[in-house]
């Protein structure tokens, strides 16, 4: 593996060379394709201060650069939150982003790391807030922020909820929260989403079934041998329900869909 610079990729960012601090909300753990023998790994940050203006930004940024082949991981190394002086050029921003995020406006391109936990007084008093536990307290139970991912996680009762953080924002949760407190009774719920799955996919366990000479699946067994395991709660009022399928579609995962209004609307499996 080794870093390299590719002419493809870095005409997608302006001329300038500059500094930047940043506070990366993880390290890299992954690479997406680019031409025929590289890969791009992309890390998303919670700050980045441009050393030329002294602003600091909050809104989501990536950190980018190339590299080719994987014997020794993703070129560089990032500690979650820590603080790094960066080399960077700024990418040329997109008028039509599509369905990319808007962060990806705010890529840069990493040349050099300059500093690993850098000096910065308002940088350093952010990185250790960040690093400290975030909790969500609710009369159900506790959740705990994910920062990379940007969710809170509880485990509660039977079940594992995740609640997405609001659109724009690192930690407040008004819309899935919002969400979550309309449901009285998971158990209820549960039996409820169980047997919309039953009759949405009972075709499909059928074809699913290993030969000719079993007797086919009814929506009565097949909703009482799925079991709910897990729900995500997302910052537009929508609810993604995992269930664990009992080995009806051979071990894969059942996903129902729920829109704002609480209905199921789809169900498929994945996995």
């Amino acid at each position: 593996m080794s870093i390299v610079r590719v002419p493809e990729y870095e005409a997608e960012f302006e001329a300038e060379a500059f500094e930047i601090y940043a506070l990366p909300r993880s390290d890299a753990n992954g690479a997406s394709p680019y031409l025929e023998k590289y890969h791009r790994p992309l890390v998303s940050t919670d700050a980045i201060l441009d050393t030329r203006t002294g602003v600091l930004d909050r809104s989501e940024g990536i950190l980018t650069w190339i590299i080719e082949g994987f014997d020794n991981g993703w070129g560089y190394s990032f500690e979650p939150h820590g603080v790094y002086k960066l080399l960077v050029k700024k990418a040329k921003p997109l008028e039509d982003l599509g369905y990319m995020r808007p962060s990806w406006n705010n890529r840069y391109y990493v040349l050099e790391v300059l500093e690993e936990h850098a000096k910065h007084s308002e940088l350093e008093a952010l990185s250790a807030y960040l690093k400290t536990p975030k909790y969500l307290h609710t009369d159900r139970g506790d959740f705990l922020l994910n920062r990379e991912y940007q969710y809170y996680t509880a485990r509660i009762d039977d079940y594992a909820f995740t609640l997405d953080v609001d659109e724009g924002s690192d930690e407040s949760c008004t819309v899935a929260l919002a969400a979550f407190n309309t449901i009285d009774n998971f158990k209820a719920f549960e039996q409820r989403i169980s047997t919309y799955i039953s009759e949405k996919l009972l075709d499909l366990a059928n074809d699913w079934l290993d030969n000719d000479d079993q007797d086919p699946i009814t929506s009565d067994v097949f909703a009482k041998r799925i079991t709910m395991g897990e729900l995500a709660f997302r910052n537009d009022g929508t609810i993604e329900v995992y269930y664990d399928d009992d080995d009806i579609f051979w071990g894969h995962c059942i996903i129902a869909h729920i829109d704002a209004d609480g209905n199921p609307v789809d169900a498929d499996i994945a996995g």
